[in-house]
């Protein structure tokens, strides 16, 4: 693992000089220093946010690379893969990428994504392929993908598995996002996203997101508003719905959070769902080297309390 690390970094320096290059490192996690059973736990975050990336651009971004390794620091994992790669060659219309992909420009997401939801986000394109995606004209984007993986397959069922996307941005409006993972060979998995972006009003950002899959087992719907427009004020909602085989499931939840100070903030919020109920409230120090410090107290059928010291870094 050290010799990848060493290797990537010394890629870095050695193609400086012709090209734009960045290496970054993100690693967050927590460590609970007491909980209400008078317990203490180190947490690792791992997943999505140990990350390891590296970058290259040609000077004139013609074209690139991109890899990015996932809980790098998990010895539990090794050895550890390539999250996602690829290759990127840029035209004066279009972009191509080539690789092990995870490419979200066709993704919509909720303002903040609780972890209170049943649905927050749209798909994202991911895995093995061949992407091409035209640069913004008139504020529309569009992409196909073909899945071409690492196991042959015969080339007209790679075209009837193929992800095709559209983004329209409206100025002073907001942004329409839309997806569709096609499955032509068995209809049943077609899935179609969609997503919008309001932005129209200062201070304040509201999504609506759905996803459908085509034989109507399965659709999910959410919305979400985050409001900035008070001072050291910032305001959350979001409620999702999700319905699989007929069975539902809902998630409502609200929260605001006011700056005290620039490194003293206060929490409070509540959710209520198909999994129960939970109302909470918190006051967070931030040391400003990356350290945070949180005092917790909460009721979800059970009271919860929770001293935790988080720590996050990216370079």
């Amino acid at each position: 693992m050290k010799k990848l690390i060493v290797l990537l970094l010394a890629f870095a320096m050695v193609g400086a000089v012709s090209a734009q290059v960045t290496t970054a490192v993100s690693l967050s996690g927590q460590v609970d220093l007491v909980k209400q059973d008078g317990q203490g736990q180190f947490v690792q975050w791992g997943s999505g946010y140990d990350l390891l990336t590296f970058k290259a651009t040609e000077k004139d971004g013609k074209y690139g690379i991109s890899a990015t390794l996932d809980k790098f620091l998990d010895a539990d994992a090794l050895p550890v893969s390539f999250r996602d790669w690829n290759f990127m060659a840029k035209g004066k219309m279009t972009k191509v990428f080539v690789g092990k992909l995870r490419n979200a420009d066709f993704r919509t997401t909720l303002p903040y994504w609780a972890s209170y939801d049943v649905f927050g986000g749209t798909d994202r394109i991911t895995g093995y392929g061949l992407m091409v995606e035209t640069l913004p004209m008139n504020g529309l984007t569009l992409g196909v993908n073909l899945p071409y993986g690492l196991t042959a397959a015969n080339t007209v069922d790679v075209l009837q598995n193929a992800d095709i996307g559209a983004k329209y941005a409206i100025k002073d409006v907001g942004t329409f996002a839309a997806l569709v993972n096609l499955d032509l060979v068995a209809p049943a998995a077609n899935v179609v996203n969609l997503g919008f972006t309001f932005t129209g009003v200062k201070s304040l950002t509201a999504v609506a997101i759905g996803q459908l899959q085509l034989d109507a087992n399965t659709y999910k719907a959410a919305l979400g508003v985050a409001y900035t427009g008070v001072d050291k004020l910032t305001v959350n909602v979001e409620g999702a719905f999700v319905s699989t085989a007929g069975v539902a499931t809902y998630s409502v939840w609200g929260q605001g959070a006011y700056d005290v100070t620039d490194k003293l903030s206060a929490t409070a919020g509540a959710f209520y769902g198909s999994a129960g109920y939970d109302v909470y409230a918190n006051v967070d120090y931030a040391y400003g080297n990356g350290l945070t410090s949180e005092v917790l107290v909460g009721f979800d059928a059970a009271f919860r309390a929770a001293l935790t010291l988080y720590y996050t870094v990216s370079f």
